[in-house]
């Protein structure tokens, strides 16, 4: 039978094999990042644009066109969701570069797996981006209260402020986790 001092020391000793235990231990190296789930906004790498020339069978009309493949755009998100793409543009004169609204450019058809891309003049070389939000996005401000924005609301942002709003790297592409209401 153990007796009182003997009953402490070994509760003691025990604590401190715990105590070092837990201070040793390490963190595993962290595992390959899963596939993107319903509630992820998915962006792409930049794309560069190739165009080529198509004609209008029925008016004989010119254009230019371009198809993109883009696999993470379903039916699903085209049902609910919301893709926004993105042109590079440079300034031929002053050479700065600019990120806008594909939709101020172009034409884009959206459909499973594609972005047909139609414009009066050849894009070829020019960058493009897109990025798919599932639904109605809810963020939190630097305040704390919550911020729903509309898929027309995401269809109208610029560059800068879909990407702060949604923690979009500047480059790569990939999926964020996001709070749907």
């Amino acid at each position: 039978m153990y007796n009182v001092k003997n009953l402490k020391l070994l509760v003691l000793a025990a604590l401190t094999t715990g105590f070092f235990m837990t201070m040793s231990c390490k963190k595993g190296d962290r595992g390959p990042a899963g596939p993107a789930g319903p509630d992820s906004v998915m962006y792409s790498n930049w794309i560069t644009l190739s165009f080529s020339k198509v004609y209008d069978q029925t008016t004989g009309d010119s254009a230019w066109g371009s198809t993109v493949t883009a696999p993470q755009i379903t039916s699903k998100v085209l049902n609910t969701g919301t893709v926004v793409g993105y042109l590079l543009l440079k300034d031929p004169l002053s050479q700065d570069s600019s990120i806008v609204n594909a939709i101020n450019y172009v034409t884009e058809y959206f459909t499973p797996g594609y972005i047909d891309i139609f414009a009066g003049s050849d894009f070829s070389g020019i960058p493009y981006r897109y990025v798919i939000v599932p639904g109605k996005v809810t963020i939190t401000d630097s305040k704390g209260n919550p911020q729903t924005y509309t898929s027309d609301q995401i269809k109208k942002m610029d560059y800068t402020t879909i990407t702060g709003l949604l923690n979009i790297p500047a480059k790569g592409s990939g999926s964020n986790q996001i709070s749907l209401p």
